[in-house]
């Protein structure tokens, strides 16, 4: 394999595949990025095997077709450290080189034949989307996923695909987030999956800026496709729980604040709060709600925020830190909270929502308070 390409282009390329490589592994092929040379220019790959990557660039010319696996590490670095200019890669007998001026990387090459095979395209016609309304969705709901594996489910995202509307959910069972589009979508029925959630974030990474996104949808992946990359992450065996059931019909006390204020004012907050429950306290009363938190240490904090709200006096404790995850995943200048009482779940939604047809509720679940 012999190809020239200059090291902008080369380092872009590489910027979109690096970060599947996955840092230990008992493989090490998987170690590697597989560059294959020919009449389409240069391929460049990645996976993790639950996770694969592959992106073309027209820009490099080729001087021999030909498919090599590079270790990524040593690779990638040197290539980022260059400054701009051609570069020369060949590859013969097992020994891969790159020239850029007067600095030569030489390193072993593993057997590209030992290469995970990269899962194909869904043969049918994929489903166009705007790349913004995906990246948007992930981002509003992958915060709130679960870290424990014995649920493997929580850990990804939910999809509830119909032909009029996409909702993505996310739950660690204290903390839920949905966030739902209408959308023209012609899948020929309904339905659901649960996607890998690193898998969609490597994906909103990718696609952030562009105008479109490709999408296939897998009996066991979904596949995306952005420009000329694709991305292929594994969908997760169910059963995910039916979060309809915990999501409060009768939450009618309403308070109503600016989204960067009270976000500022827990944090603040937060400064106190016990380490172990991480628990603030909210007290409301005629357009007032009061912070606080109690340290272990006898330490406190208290502040106060203009609010709307008109309803009966109400004092409920939260997770700070659950609390600024929403605020933070939350785009919009004001957002209302819904209560019923101390001891049920708390809705937060935009007061003004980003987009027609958009909708994002999250819910919270309270802490009991810790005089009670």
């Amino acid at each position: 394999m012999k190809l020239t390409i200059q090291q902008e282009d080369l380092a872009q390329s590489l910027l979109v595949v690096a970060n599947v490589v996955p840092a230990k592994t008992t493989m090490p092929i998987l170690t590697c990025v597989l560059l294959e040379a020919g009449d389409e220019g240069l391929r460049i790959s990645a996976t993790n095997l639950d996770i694969s990557i592959t992106t073309v660039t027209d820009k490099a010319k080729i001087g021999g077709a030909g498919r090599v696996a590079v270790p990524a590490a040593k690779f990638v670095q040197f290539v980022r450290s260059l400054g701009p200019g051609e570069v020369k890669i060949d590859e013969k007998d097992g020994r891969f080189r790159v020239l850029a001026g007067k600095s030569t990387l030489t390193e072993s090459s593993m057997n590209a034949d030992e290469f995970p095979s990269l899962p194909a395209l869904d043969a049918d016609k994929p489903l166009e989307i705007d790349s913004s309304v995906l990246v948007d969705m992930i981002r509003e709901t992958a915060y709130a996923i679960s870290k424990d594996e014995t649920r493997p489910a929580l850990m990804g995202i939910k999809w509830e695909i119909k032909s009029d509307s996409l909702a993505m959910i996310a739950t660690d069972a204290h903390r839920l987030s949905r966030s739902r589009r209408e959308l023209v979508l012609d899948l020929g029925g309904d339905r659901d999956l649960i996607a890998d959630t690193q898998g969609l974030l490597h994906y909103a990474r990718l696609a952030e800026g562009e105008e479109k996104t490709a999408l296939y949808m897998g009996e066991n992946q979904l596949s995306f496709g952005i420009g000329a990359t694709v991305l292929h992450t594994r969908l997760l065996e169910g059963p995910f729980p039916d979060y309809t059931a915990v999501i409060p019909k009768n939450n009618e006390l309403l308070m109503t604040v600016d989204r960067d204020k009270f976000h500022g004012a827990v944090r603040r907050v937060s400064i106190t709060a016990d380490r172990i429950t991480s628990q603030i306290r909210l007290g409301l009363e005629n357009d007032r709600l009061e912070l606080s938190a109690t340290g272990t240490d006898g330490s406190s904090v208290e502040d106060e925020l203009a609010v709307g709200y008109q309803g009966a006096a109400l004092e409920i404790g939260f997770n700070y830190t659950y609390l600024l995850d929403v605020l933070k995943n939350i785009r919009a200048d004001d957002v209302q909270m819904a209560f019923r009482d101390p001891q049920s779940a708390a809705l937060v939604r935009p007061v003004v929502e980003g987009e027609a047809g958009a909708d994002l509720l999250c819910l919270l679940m309270p802490l009991r308070l810790t005089s009670d």
